[in-house]
């Protein structure tokens, strides 16, 4: 296929860079065709259909215009081939028979644009070349606008796609060199600060401003002029030709770039300028015009948007990164808040049993030696778990903790052991049900009895009544249950929480998971339990669900997969 012939808008009317081939074989009237117009055209003639056609394969024309009657192939067989050729060709027929039959079917196959009776005046000549040269290169110009409209519409997909910055700048310059075929592209970003334009991204891979990025940044004190027009939204071209006149930066860009031309587009996000592209013809391609400017000004455009969300979702990662730190050091105070009561409740029953234990030593108390003494040592056990569970969520970096099964009632019971002097304070029996054949879970078994353990005790503390000391029964009551219970259409359990405190305000049931929200007092919780609750529990896949009215108690459901 030949070469094709691009418009360039800014030089639209500038009808020498269309090129016309004029065929005839009567030498007389190519000579003539060639002396009358080759000042204002770029001229080149043929004497016969075969010399056309080679002559358009080896270099293609914006215009053909070609006489009728030829020895060997006529002025309309020629122009049928030169369709087949190039299309795009404008083709005019030159005739000086009035063959109304031939005339007509060239022109209803498509063959020619329009024919010229002979004989022609000059005039009449100029004219025909010259909206034959505007009819053609405005179908390349409306040729070149779909193809940008499409390119633009593809990459605006491409990059709506992506939501990490470096593969974003990865696929932005893959579109420029590989799509669009520009011999390099870099990507500039402003720094935080805005002093300094940086140098982020690079094609090719191989060249040094690609593996030494930071060498070329452009500080905006070392290149006021080019940065404060850069940030003014105005396309600049750095051309090989102006390198002494260049600023430092830029000088030293563009002889490490070396290229004839370097076109450099502004970023405009929403907030002003955000940085540059750059696109170069560092391997002898085209020279870099108007067309280049539209399409990179129009790939910009969508890219800035892409960039612009990139950073918003890396901001939104790294807040998030920094709430998970915040979360732990808000997990290790809510446990050292609560870790007197954590910790007295087993340690009654150590002390206990150690304050027994001389007077026991010689008596043969089963239950004391059997009963006793095992659950003074998983209270020992489970002052180990909760300092080794405070100093895990303490530490940064912390490796996930090990999952193992574990089973959901023995934990249940066990919290219900440990908070039993709290409930005594406060007049609350805890009524426990094992429903069913529960299975085991796979679980971190010290976050579970942390959830359990949370939810039980916001049950007795929002249940307790004062004590009275006529009452020798538990004013109130707290149902905890345990059953088999699917969860999302996998088999789970459900552990479930009730009470018969205050309930909780309709306002208050969507804020009760959010980060240091309580309706205790100020030294009564700090807001992070359920949080901390509702975190663990979407690390094991699972959920909790809360229903309550006011007035009329609460409940919480915890729910577990199995294979969590």
């Amino acid at each position: 296929m030949p070469q094709r012939i691009g418009p360039r808008i800014e030089r639209l009317l500038d009808y020498r860079e269309y090129p016309i081939l004029f065929v005839d074989d009567e030498p007389e009237n190519t000579r003539i065709f060639e002396l009358t117009f080759r000042r204002e055209y770029q001229v080149r003639v043929a004497r016969s259909g075969e010399e056309a056609l080679q002559s358009l394969h080896e270099h293609p024309a914006a215009v053909v215009l070609s006489d009728h009657r030829m020895d060997g192939m006529s002025g309309v067989e020629l122009l049928a081939k030169v369709r087949e050729v190039d299309p795009k060709t404008v083709r005019i027929l030159v005739t000086a028979y009035g063959d109304a039959s031939t005339l007509s079917d060239a022109i209803n196959n498509g063959w020619i644009y329009r024919y010229l009776p002979k004989p022609w005046t000059p005039d009449e000549m100029r004219l025909t070349i010259r909206n034959a040269i505007e009819h053609y290169a405005l179908d390349r110009e409306r040729e070149q606008l779909l193809y940008e409209l499409d390119v633009l519409n593809g990459t605006s997909k491409l990059f709506n796609r992506e939501l990490d910055l470096v593969p974003l700048l990865d696929l932005l310059l893959g579109t420029l060199t590989t799509d669009l075929g520009y011999d390099g592209a870099s990507v500039f970003l402003f720094d935080a600060s805005g002093d300094r334009l940086q140098l982020v991204r690079s094609l090719p891979r191989e060249s040094a401003i690609a593996a030494r990025p930071a060498e070329f940044d452009v500080p905006a004190s070392s290149a006021p002029e080019f940065v404060g027009r850069l940030r003014a939204g105005r396309v600049q071209f750095l051309r090989i030709a102006d390198l002494l006149s260049l600023e430092a930066p830029l000088r030293k860009l563009a002889s490490e770039i070396a290229a004839e031309e370097v076109l450099v587009v502004p970023l405009v996000g929403h907030a002003g300028v955000v940085g540059a592209l750059a696109v170069d013809n560092r391997r002898g391609g085209e020279t870099l015009g108007a067309s280049d400017y539209t399409l990179l000004d129009g790939i910009a455009a969508q890219a800035v948007i892409a960039i612009d969300n990139a950073r918003l979702v890396e901001d939104l990662r790294r807040s998030r990164e920094q709430m998970r730190r915040a979360d732990r050091l808000g997990t290790l105070g809510t446990l050292a808040a609560g870790l007197a009561h954590e910790i007295n409740n087993p340690l009654v029953s150590i002390r206990t049993f150690l304050t027994l234990a001389p007077g026991k030593r010689a008596q043969g108390d089963r239950e004391f030696w059997g009963d006793y003494h095992e659950l003074a040592l998983k209270e020992v056990d489970r002052i180990h778990g909760l300092v080794k569970t405070m100093g895990r969520l303490g530490r940064e970096g912390d490796e996930a903790a090990s999952r193992g099964p574990c089973d959901i009632g023995e934990i249940v019971r066990d919290a219900v052991t440990l908070l039993s002097p709290e409930a005594g304070q406060g007049r609350v029996a805890v009524d426990v049900s094992i429903e069913g054949e529960v299975p085991k879970i796979v679980a971190v078994r010290d976050h579970v009895h942390q959830v359990v353990l949370n939810l039980l005790l916001n049950a007795i503390q929002a249940t307790a009544r004062p004590a009275a000391a006529a009452d020798a029964e538990p004013a109130a009551r707290v149902w905890i249950a345990v059953r088999p219970g699917p969860i999302d259409g996998v088999e789970g359990v459900c552990v479930e929480v009730r009470d018969e405190g205050g309930g909780i305000r309709a306002e208050d049931l969507e804020r009760i998971f959010d980060p240091f929200f309580t309706t205790k007092g100020p030294d009564q919780g700090s807001g992070l339990g359920l949080m901390i609750c509702h975190r663990i529990v979407s690390d094991h896949h699972g959920r909790i669900e809360v229903e309550s009215m006011e007035g009329r108690g609460a409940t919480f459901r915890l729910l577990l997969p199995v294979g969590a």
